[in-house]
């Protein structure tokens, strides 16, 4: 393999192929920066369903991320020296990270449990499920659930007590308990439905 963007050897113990990439202060070459970015967007993404990165670990995360969109995206423009396959690869990868990195510069969530309403275009007859937040960003939640949905799907929230209602698309869907569900909501027509401004 020839030496592509990096210079010298990839630092991969026992690797003797030509570096090309460099990721996190190493110097690989393709097919070892395409597993190490892998495995870390793995993390990243297991990381970001437990807790929201804040303060070093935030900007680790997105230096990481920022690396990872930078070197695949030269890799995927410079298709010539990639086969299909790989160049799909390094697409993928490139989207991966690029979804991981909008998550992690978002507005960070504030623990708040306060009851809503959800009323869902599947929904039997149309009823609405009485539920409560977990924590809530300017424009998303994560809502406690005992109905399975799909991601994507297009869903009403509304707050019990002045009736304000606003349109929200499931972002990720994860059982907590029997018959108990997490779900990640992106708010698609209000700033800041949970009024973060005013606490």
């Amino acid at each position: 393999m020839k030496i592509g963007m990096g210079e010298g050897a990839c630092e991969w113990s026992g690797c003797s192929s030509g570096a090309e990439a460099t990721l996190d202060g190493r110097q690989l070459c393709r097919n070892h920066f395409y597993d190490m970015a892998r495995r870390g967007l793995a993390e990243c993404r297991a990381r970001l369903q437990r807790i929201e990165p804040a303060g070093a670990d935030r900007l680790a995360t997105s230096k990481f991320l920022s690396e990872v969109i930078s070197q695949t995206t030269t890799f995927v423009a410079s298709a010539k020296l990639l086969g299909p396959l790989q160049r799909d690869q390094f697409l993928e990868l490139s989207l991966s990270a690029v979804g991981l990195y909008k998550r992690v510069q978002r507005n960070p969530r504030v623990l708040r449990n306060m009851p809503i309403l959800i009323y869902g275009e599947t929904d039997s007859a149309g009823s609405p499920e009485l539920t409560n937040t977990i924590n809530v960003s300017k424009q998303g939640a994560c809502i406690a659930t005992s109905r399975l949905r799909e991601s994507g799907e297009k869903i009403w929230i509304e707050k019990p007590g002045n009736h304000q209602r606003t349109l929200a698309r499931v972002t990720w869907m994860k059982k907590s308990a029997p018959s108990q569900f997490l779900m990640g909501l992106e708010i698609l027509d209000c700033e800041d439905f949970w009024n973060l401004e005013l606490a």
